[in-house]
């Protein structure tokens, strides 16, 4: 549910069917991300709110993407999300490419439950991978679809590189 109104799930998902199926598309992602190497947190076994980190340079394989589900995707989100996302992965890569240190841990995915909003659960789900990385004197890297996230991750000391539109226009 932290997804449904975000900007970036009405253009990948247009239609309101296909958009009904946005947690077992989110739970694709979270396969994906734990069978490359990430780590995937949640702020308890209720799951109020979750986050996807991964250290640079982190490959998903073609198996990985079999064993989390991708031949389910395409009756999940449509082939019009096949495509954006897809897409919107390109320009992600090339962002990170542009502006990313050479080593970095990589906050992929922070989603909160809008009734658990407002209540810690993204600042706990943040603190904890910062105070890892500075351990390992890594810095962080972050993108964002929604301008009103700016604010909170500056909070927590990330800086703004760049700021572009996705799709293009």
């Amino acid at each position: 549910s932290a997804f449904a109104n975000d900007p970036t799930t009405f253009i990948a998902l247009p239609d309101p069917d296909k958009r009904a199926n946005l947690a077992p598309i989110i739970a694709y992602d979270l396969k994906l991300e734990i069978l490359s190497g990430g780590k995937v947190y949640a702020t308890s076994p209720e799951c109020e709110g979750v986050a996807c980190w991964h250290k640079s340079g982190i490959k998903t394989t073609w198996a990985n993407k079999l064993r989390a589900g991708l031949l389910r995707l395409p009756s999940y989100g449509g082939a019009h999300y096949l495509r954006f996302s897809s897409e919107e992965g390109r320009f992600y890569e090339r962002l990170r490419k542009q502006y990313a240190p050479k080593h970095y841990m990589y906050l992929a995915l922070l989603g909160v439950d809008p009734k658990h909003q407002g209540k810690g659960h993204a600042s706990k789900l943040i603190r904890h991978m910062l105070c890892h990385a500075d351990k390992q004197n890594l810095p962080c890297y972050v993108e964002t679809q929604n301008a009103r996230n700016i604010n909170m991750y500056a909070n927590f000391g990330f800086k703004l590189l760049a700021s572009t539109h996705f799709p293009e226009g």
